[in-house]
């Protein structure tokens, strides 16, 4: 335990920078050596929350009321899966892929708060996981900009389909994107603070190469992200405010020949937008799953599964994040969404902060995948609260001429 507590800071960068190794070797496998082992991501996090558990169990003393969410949110699923209707139930399966695979990815990010408070870890371990990250996306987008000029399916989002996209080293575009997306934001308010040309270059850099991963989400982002600057940031907001119900009402009139021609850019999006419309192509058939959700709902559902969940998310998963924790585990799981971005990510935060945290989330809850995408959600803990912050802050402009 002592050895632990001693390497400690070392340990947790080690692991951090493990995810995004074993992420890499998880997409070769998957892309180049399909049928083969491919969990090697999977097989660290576990290791490292076998570690955090350890840590966590010999300082239970701290941190007692996010222990007893830890536990509320237990309870909830175990009541949720007593009530849940399975046609066959193999505890393999759920563990690998079923519900408690899901409900321990859930959950990660909570252990992971709990173990950084139960430690004392040294700031300087933080910075230095924020550096890596920069190294490893600014090698990441050399591998994209060489994917897209010579087609290496490796470093495709969609290999070996029509679909565009390019995510470099990681086996699932949406955790790439939202990796860009903490990176983005975290440029933008340093342009934001000190107005320095450097950090709008570096905002502009990170939002050219998040827009080869090919989400439609990282879109959606920057649509909030431009929205948010000309009505509270920029230099003739009051100009833009009225000029913003003009564009929309543009947009309104000019609809049909606008989107025609973005899916024009998108070839693959063409054929569904013809079939089901404009709804299923921006939501990237989610609309679809979430009919397809609620008519299980109201087939299967008793009145206690609206408090507690309980449902097959490997099978209904709608890829909307509140509402896949809505069906999973009930009135708890929007709380817990809620007690998550409250207690965690917003605390301490000026205006500007806490509008670009609500970003991120609001666009993983119409396109999924924050919570569920371990790697993604701690960098943003710890981007939240240990980066954006006014110490950090002041050693990035002090070092800018």
């Amino acid at each position: 335990m002592n050895i632990l507590k001693k390497y400690i800071d070392f340990i947790l960068l080690f692991f951090i920078i493990s995810f995004f190794i074993s992420d890499f070797a998880t997409s070769i496998a998957n892309k180049l050596f399909s049928g083969s082992f491919n969990r090697y991501s999977g097989v660290v996090k576990l290791l490292f929350e076998v570690v955090m558990a350890i840590m966590i169990v010999s300082n239970r003393d701290k941190n007692i009321k996010v222990i007893q969410v830890l536990f509320a949110l237990l309870l909830c699923f175990l009541i949720g899966q007593f009530m849940a209707i399975q046609d066959e139930y193999s505890f393999k399966i759920q563990v690998l892929e079923g519900n408690i695979y899901y409900f321990n990815k859930y959950i990660y990010i909570l252990i992971f708060i709990l173990f950084i408070k139960s430690i004392d870890i040294k700031k300087q371990t933080f910075i230095k996981i924020f550096d890596f990250l920069i190294y490893f996306l600014f090698i990441n987008s050399i591998m994209i900009l060489l994917g897209l000029l010579f087609e290496i399916q490796l470093f495709r989002s969609y290999e070996y389909t029509e679909r565009f996209g390019y995510s470099g080293f990681f086996s699932k575009p949406e955790e790439a994107s939202f990796i860009y997306m903490i990176v983005i934001i975290y440029y933008y308010y340093l342009w934001v603070i000190d107005k320095k040309n450097k950090n709008l270059f570096k905002t502009l850099f990170w939002i050219f190469f998040a827009l080869l991963i090919g989400k439609k989400a990282i879109l959606f982002f920057l649509i909030l992200i431009f929205l948010v600057h000309i009505i509270f940031i920029a230099k003739y907001r009051i100009f833009y405010r009225f000029l913003l119900p003009l564009i929309v009402l543009v947009f309104y009139i000019f609809r049909e020949s606008i989107i025609r021609f973005m899916l024009g850019l998108f070839p693959f999006w063409i054929n569904i937008y013809q079939q089901h419309g404009l709804l299923t192509t921006l939501s990237s058939r989610r609309d679809l799953l979430l009919v397809d959700a609620v008519n299980y709902i109201d087939l299967n559902w008793g009145i206690f599964n609206y408090i507690f969940g309980g449902i097959d998310i490997s099978k209904y998963k709608v890829e909307f994040e509140l509402v896949d924790l809505y069906m999973f585990l009930g009135v708890f799981g929007v709380s817990f969404y809620f007690y998550l971005i409250i207690f965690h990510f917003l605390k301490r935060s000026n205006f500007l902060k806490k509008a670009l945290i609500l970003i991120v989330f609001f666009t993983s809850l119409l396109s999924g995948g924050l919570i569920l995408n371990i790697t993604a959600v701690i960098i943003f803990y710890i981007v939240a609260n240990y980066i954006m912050v006014e110490h950090r802050l002041a050693l990035e402009i002090g070092k800018t001429p």
